[in-house]
């Protein structure tokens, strides 16, 4: 039965039926998500852009995904969706650091440094009251 569950998980995610996989896992008691389902969790979550839903997911099973750089990635894809940079450079730099061969983490980790070199700084209060 397991067995099946993740094989009809993994085929819905090769074929892009993100929904599907969130229906089906959120038919089962919370408290029998394991750390696998909650990875195909998060990580459908993340694909349907539900970024928020999906870090509270990867957050509870951080300890023990700690090193796992695929873990670090989605957390990193997760903030920069949200446009949380610091938070994406961090994960990403994280998920460099356990697989430095990951081209997918190299780009998002580039593209994070940029985007938040290039973004405006947030002036302050008093600034704007000179």
């Amino acid at each position: 039965m397991r067995d099946e569950l993740i094989a009809q998980l993994n085929a819905w995610h090769e074929e892009d039926e993100y929904q599907q996989i969130v229906d089906r896992i959120k038919e089962v008691p919370t408290i029998l998500i394991d750390d696998e389902l909650a990875v195909h969790l998060g990580r459908a979550l993340n694909n349907l852009g539900r970024y928020e839903e999906a870090l509270k997911w990867f957050k509870k099973i951080a300890e023990q995904s700690k090193e796992d750089p695929l873990w670090h990635f989605r957390v990193g894809y997760a903030y920069y969706y949200l446009d949380r940079l610091d938070e994406a450079i961090k994960a990403f730099e994280m998920a460099h650091k356990l697989d430095p061969e990951d081209e997918d983490t190299l780009t998002f980790l580039e593209w994070s440094r940029n985007e938040a070199a290039s973004a405006p700084a947030v002036a302050s209060a008093e600034d704007s009251d000179s």
